[in-house]
């Protein structure tokens, strides 16, 4: 039983039998003197070829003048072989948040341009895009994102000045009209749904017939289905993953991004009983930065 972390520093896996933490790939793997990656953030799986995907935020574009990562790689972990197998580089993607996987599709958020990037991974090459709205820059902070055989959820986060801090949104849309329609504006073609009361949000863990949404700057987790928070476990959560029998909840500290992003913050993961909602127990995960994304996969 291992989970798989996402941090600003890098990748790690967490054995949950023998309470082993190991690093995966870091910020340095392409060497000393070349520019380290602005570390990684959303994860998936493609559990046909027992692979993990797990994306880097990178500045590898020149002449390109925006502040945050405009440029992507994507990377393909085997998890038997416990090697990454390929990587495909994706240029001029702003800003990537989580990622999902389906049918040879990786669809990336990109929260700087207020879009998906669907990258094919046959032919390595940017499929299709998926709008939100006209606008090319930053306006909802799309930063969540789940696909499944019935429909894609694309996450709104809203919570910042640019959009009035007005409620989170889901933008919910048949699967087969997204892979039929290829590039479109989801604003179109989905259902726009508001959650009241909810802010600054990432994540939409598919949890049996619903799904669970982290509001992070209030440490609360909210159900889809139910309108309302399940359990509370503090600020800033980010990452849900769901065992057998558990929930996992990533949780970073509070504070400004560079010190958030460096090896004197912590991690943590705060594990419930995925019945009951109980509190089990709290991982720590020493000197990762920022928490970012989790998976959890059985042996």
């Amino acid at each position: 039983m291992n989970l798989f972390i996402t941090t600003s520093r890098g990748v790690y896996n967490y054995n949950l039998i023998n309470d082993n933490i190991s690093q995966i790939i870091g910020n340095w793997h392409k060497g000393f003197f070349k520019k380290p990656s602005k570390g990684f953030f959303g994860i998936s799986s493609n559990m046909n070829q027992n692979e993990l995907i797990f994306v880097s935020r990178e500045k590898l574009s020149k002449n390109v003048n925006y502040e945050k990562s405009s440029d992507s790689i994507v990377y393909f972990y085997n998890i038997l072989k416990r090697k990454i197998t390929n990587k495909i580089v994706v240029k001029n993607l702003f800003d990537i948040h989580q990622i999902t996987f389906f049918d040879n599709f990786v669809f990336l958020t990109e929260t700087g341009k207020n879009r998906i990037q669907v990258l094919n991974i046959l032919n390595s090459k940017i499929d299709f895009f998926i709008n939100i709205g006209d606008i090319r820059e930053d306006v909802n902070h799309i930063n969540a994102i789940n696909i499944d055989n019935n429909f894609l959820y694309i996450g709104l986060n809203n919570g910042h000045e640019k959009n009035e801090f007005k409620n989170a949104q889901i933008i919910k849309i048949p699967t087969d009209q997204v892979l039929k329609l290829k590039s479109f504006d989801a604003l179109n073609h989905g259902n726009l749904i508001n959650l009241n009361g909810v802010y600054h949000t990432h994540d939409i863990e598919k949890f049996d017939d619903d799904y669970l949404i982290s509001s992070s700057n209030l440490g609360k987790i909210y159900s889809l289905n139910k309108k309302k928070f399940i359990t509370d476990i503090n600020p800033w959560t980010r990452g849900i993953a769901l065992g057998q029998n558990s929930i996992f909840i990533g949780k970073s500290g509070m504070g400004k991004r560079k010190s958030r992003h460096s090896r004197y913050y912590d991690g943590e993961i705060f594990i419930l009983d995925k019945s009951s909602l109980n509190f089990i127990k709290k991982i720590i995960i020493p000197k990762i930065g920022q928490l970012n994304d989790i998976i959890y996969i059985e042996d």
